[in-house]
């Protein structure tokens, strides 16, 4: 078989050998590079199950996940018993949303090899998205009793002790995390909003300053610093950490969401619905993450766009399938750049992360034919307790006033946190 080389020209290599150049590609981060040999490995060689294996972790990581999961279930068919494998089809399952199968590709590895850890904390996560805290607290406790140098098994230990409010459990969990992964900020991101709550406001600056000190940059613990000690705070959440932090979020986000019995998707589609009627819009969707609007609105929409600044969640929200384009932008941007006019523009929890949201609520505006709709939502922190615009909270998001939100919306009253808007004729 051939592989490329610098001259363009096509040398023979062994199928094995071809197939270790394009895991090598895969971990250097070439995955289309990679995609193309393993495709070169499976033309030569059609029942390979290592390269169907490979593959569809590929696949997935370019957001074609419904053909990745369908490649690593090909490879299990030419290869059954493989614990690697059936642990990658269940992380694809959890990553898209599918815990119950999920849980099924974890117990069948626990079954093949009981004291695979790595399975222990995938499971634990599961367990956690279906509310079954009980049973992912013991599965990734026997993870840690398997190999108590496990970071992220400590990291979710945290996270489970947060859910069931033991705090000082949690604080230790993260401590334990953060002593075995130092260059890594999320234990200590996590530490220092449980020391925050507690009132410890003093301690958890300490600790982010801490994390600052070697790596001055960091987008999120620069964020997370200003929420906490209300020094320097920004007039909106930078692209940075926008991106940073939904990159990392983006797999998952979904079952996080479930997890919280999340609306509001629902609620603002059913703002656009009405709107809609009968007839057929164009929509814009600014801040689309994974798209969790797109399948609620496909049925009123000839023209749908997502936009976005993090190609993580695009890649999710790409997988959907509902979307007839995907632009990674920042949105306000995006909308001054273009000159494209929709009948809806939607921002489902995209401007808690804006503390000013006058510029792209004009930006908006602008891209509304007359009569068009604008649905968002923000988060409130009402008339009484602030007289500010609006707010930097503890945990990184921004509440607005009502009276700002109103003003917004030339001077109509807001009925809580979901705001619907018309462009005039």
């Amino acid at each position: 078989m051939g592989a490329g080389n610098p001259t363009g020209e096509r040398a023979k290599i062994s199928v094995d050998d071809a197939l270790e150049i394009a895991i090598e590609l895969h971990k250097r981060g070439n995955i289309e590079e990679a995609v193309t040999i393993y495709g070169d490995v499976l033309e030569a060689d059609p029942d390979n199950p290592n390269a169907f294996h490979y593959l569809g972790i590929a696949r997935h990581q370019l957001g074609e996940s419904d053909a990745a999961i369908e490649l690593l279930q090909r490879s299990l068919e030419l290869a059954p018993g493989n614990v690697n494998a059936i642990n990658n089809l269940g992380n694809m399952y959890r990553e898209t949303g599918m815990l119950e199968r999920a849980e099924e590709c974890y117990r069948e590895v626990l079954e093949l090899a009981p004291r695979h850890a790595d399975t222990l904390v995938n499971m634990a996560v599961s367990l956690r998205g279906l509310k079954k805290t009980d049973e992912a607290l013991a599965a990734v406790k026997e993870a840690i009793e398997i190999n108590p140098k496990h970071a992220q098994a400590w990291h979710n230990l945290g996270n489970i002790y947060c859910d069931l409010k033991q705090f000082k459990e949690a604080l230790s969990a993260y401590g334990q995390s953060d002593e075995l992964e130092p260059d890594s900020e999320r234990p200590s991101l996590e530490i220092a909003r449980i020391l925050a709550k507690s009132g410890r406001r003093n301690d958890a600056i300490e600790v982010l300053r801490r994390v600052l000190k070697r790596d001055p940059i960091n987008p999120v613990v620069r964020h997370t610093l200003a929420s906490i000690s209300g020094e320097d705070v920004p007039a909106r959440a930078s692209d940075a950490f926008v991106r940073y932090t939904f990159d990392n979020f983006a797999s998952s986000f979904d079952e996080s969401l479930a997890r919280l019995e999340y609306t509001a998707p629902r609620l603002v589609a059913d703002e656009i619905l009405q709107f809609a009627a009968a007839r057929k819009v164009d929509i814009l969707d600014i801040g689309c993450g994974t798209g969790l609007c797109g399948p609620l609105l496909r049925s009123v929409a000839s023209v749908l766009i997502g936009v976005d600044l993090s190609p993580a969640m695009l890649a999710k929200a790409k997988q959907r399938g509902v979307y007839d384009r995907l632009e990674e932008a920042e949105l306000t941007a995006f909308m001054r750049e273009t000159d494209a006019h929709y009948d809806a523009v939607i921002c489902v929890d995209t401007l808690i992360y804006f503390g000013r949201i006058d510029e792209v609520i004009a930006a908006a505006g602008n891209r509304l034919r007359a009569g068009g709709c604008l649905v968002f939502t923000v988060e409130s922190h009402g008339r009484d307790v602030s007289e500010a615009a609006y707010r930097l909270q503890d945990h990184g998001r921004y509440s607005h006033s009502d009276d700002y939100v109103s003003q917004t919306e030339s001077g109509e009253p807001v009925p809580g946190a979901l705001v619907v808007a018309r462009k005039q004729s």
